[in-house]
């Protein structure tokens, strides 16, 4: 897995919580219109009553870079990882075309969720620069967990074409929240705030407080 620091031409590294995204500078005369680059979802999870022994609830959460291309996304599994094999508890990124997994990470925690009531927050991150697609979950706390995430859990692919996040909607993360298995064991999971990040370094912050199925 490369990082954006790896870089060759000159660039200007932006940390967000501990997680850096590098994008080109551009003079004043060459700049383009400002895009947005770098898309945050603040998210919130509240467990029920989680049952161990059956590694329950398992949740997906889907990431999209553009509307228009369901092929094309991120998914962060939480309290699993499942692809060619399966382990239980901790979680796992991937970025995805279609069904094949690109690029994936497996966090270092282990541990399923056992605590009632337990309630995890977390910032997906997702960025486009230098011909690639990138996400990673940063800035994550839950009660049993303690602290997760981090620039570790960095994943990448092929930006497919795509030269900015214009056509991002957080309706569609919500939307695609995926409870495959333990619904009853989730007491709610909520989307709070949305940050899309510009190429001049300008922000917009959108307050959700939506909350998904």
């Amino acid at each position: 897995m490369s990082q954006a620091a790896t870089l060759i031409r000159a660039t200007r590294m932006l940390c967000y919580g501990g997680l850096c995204f590098a994008f080109m500078l551009l003079s004043v005369a060459q700049a383009a219109e400002p895009k947005v680059y770098l898309v945050e979802e603040d998210w919130e999870l509240v467990i029920n009553e989680p049952e161990a022994a059956i590694n329950s609830p398992q949740i997906a959460f889907f990431m999209y870079p553009d509307t228009s291309r369901d092929d094309l996304y991120f998914q962060l599994q939480m309290n699993y990882a499942a692809e060619e094999g399966y382990s239980s508890g901790g979680f796992r990124v991937g970025a995805f075309t279609g069904d094949e997994p690109q690029d994936e990470e497996r966090s270092q925690v282990k541990q399923m969720l056992t605590w009632d009531n337990d309630r995890l927050r977390w910032t997906s991150a997702m960025a486009v620069f230098n011909g690639k697609l990138m996400f990673a979950v940063k800035n994550g706390y839950g009660y049993q967990w303690g602290t997760f995430g981090g620039p570790e859990y960095l994943v990448e692919m092929d930006d497919e074409g795509l030269t900015s996040l214009e056509n991002y909607t957080p309706s569609q993360s919500v939307a695609a929240v995926d409870i495959g298995f333990g619904a009853n064991r989730v007491a709610s999971i909520r989307l709070k705030t949305v940050r899309l990040i510009k190429t001049d370094g300008s922000q917009q912050t959108i307050v959700l407080n939506q909350f998904a199925q």
